[in-house]
């Protein structure tokens, strides 16, 4: 112990104790901090789920005494009706986008990989050319350098002492050419190899030109849809219950609340149907292609003026807003949530 002392060694030892424990309570501390925030999030967390629940829980209250009074429960089946009936089309929309979407990108990726095989093939043959006289080049080269080595061969004797020290020198200077022919057969051999085996790029995504052919399609689609919804008005009434609530809306009395669902029957019937009917849609969409204009080179959705309106429904059922009979513009509108399927 005394020796311990005197060696300083104790000193030594509790100061690094002290330094542990110095980093161990900051570590800690660390941790502590960690776990408040932590904390607190979740706290945060747990009152915003409180608040969800208590709305919904009210929402669900007043739509159990909406639905509980007889003369405005017709109403809230149409408007529901008619919600699905927007969430129905919008998602044939969406699935025409997607499905535009990768036939373009699958053909313009198969464009791309011919113009690669053929810009390939372009710079194989240049290769191929190319090799094809360095090799000529370093056969001729070689083909001089043996008859210099057979005539040199030939000179014996030690009168030919000069001649061939001259002979020797030239071969000398004709081999560097002969030298620098085989490494060029050598080097475009290695660069036309690596060529042949380069892997075609990635591809980047759809073109420009290529989303304004989807988008245009898909526009023209949404207006299809618009036009076989709007002969008695649903399209105009589906529309509505994206921005207003079921207590603010009204469709008349019980007979018109019953022909308005009878409608939407055969409106589901008719979006439902395996063979879908898209006949005009070709002829509308290059109508919309040759009219369309767009605010620059690498815009990708059409302007709202350039694609026209389409006219208001001839019988308009009742409840429909007098505002909405001018027409209908769907990139305006956003039918069908036409901005969510359209390729920016």
């Amino acid at each position: 112990m005394i020796r311990r002392l005197l060696s300083g060694t104790q000193p030594q030892e509790s100061h690094e104790q002290l330094l542990q424990l110095y980093w161990n309570r900051a570590e800690i501390k660390q941790e502590l901090v960690r776990l408040q925030d932590e904390r607190r999030a979740l706290q945060e967390h747990l009152r915003a789920q409180e608040t969800a629940t208590a709305r919904a829980l009210e929402h669900t209250r007043v739509l159990e005494e909406y639905l509980g009074r007889p003369e405005v429960a017709l109403h809230a089946l149409v408007y529901f009706q008619l919600r699905a009936l927007w969430r129905h089309a919008s998602a044939r929309l969406a699935r025409f986008a997607r499905q535009l979407h990768q036939q373009q990108a699958d053909r313009e990726r198969h464009r791309a990989l011919i113009e690669f095989d053929q810009a390939r093939r372009q710079q194989l043959a240049d290769f191929d050319r190319r090799i094809q006289e360095a090799r000529a080049r370093a056969s001729m080269l070689e083909a001089q350098l043996k008859l210099m080595e057979a005539k040199l061969a030939r000179m014996r004797g030690f009168w030919n002492y000069a001649r061939r020290r001259e002979l020797s020198e030239e071969m000398e200077k004709e081999r560097a050419p002969w030298d620098a022919a085989v490494t060029e057969v050598t080097d475009l051999s290695d660069d036309r190899a690596a060529l042949e085996a380069m892997p075609p790029p990635d591809f980047e995504g759809v073109s420009v030109d290529g989303r304004r052919i989807v988008n245009t399609a898909v526009i023209a689609y949404a207006q299809q849809l618009t036009v076989s919804l709007s002969g008695h008005g649903l399209a105009m009434l589906a529309k509505e219950t994206a921005t207003k609530r079921l207590l603010d809306v009204r469709y008349g009395g019980p007979e018109e609340c019953t022909r308005i669902m009878a409608l939407l029957r055969d409106a589901f019937a008719q979006l439902q149907e395996d063979s879908e009917e898209l006949a005009g849609l070709k002829e509308r969409t290059d109508a919309l292609r040759a009219a369309a204009s767009y605010r620059s080179d690498a815009d990708t959705v059409p302007l709202t003026d350039s694609i026209g309106t389409l006219p208001p429904p001839s019988s308009p059922v009742s409840g429909l807003e007098t505002a909405n009979r001018a027409g209908v513009n769907v990139l305006v509108d956003d039918y069908w949530d036409l901005y969510r399927s359209l390729l920016q």
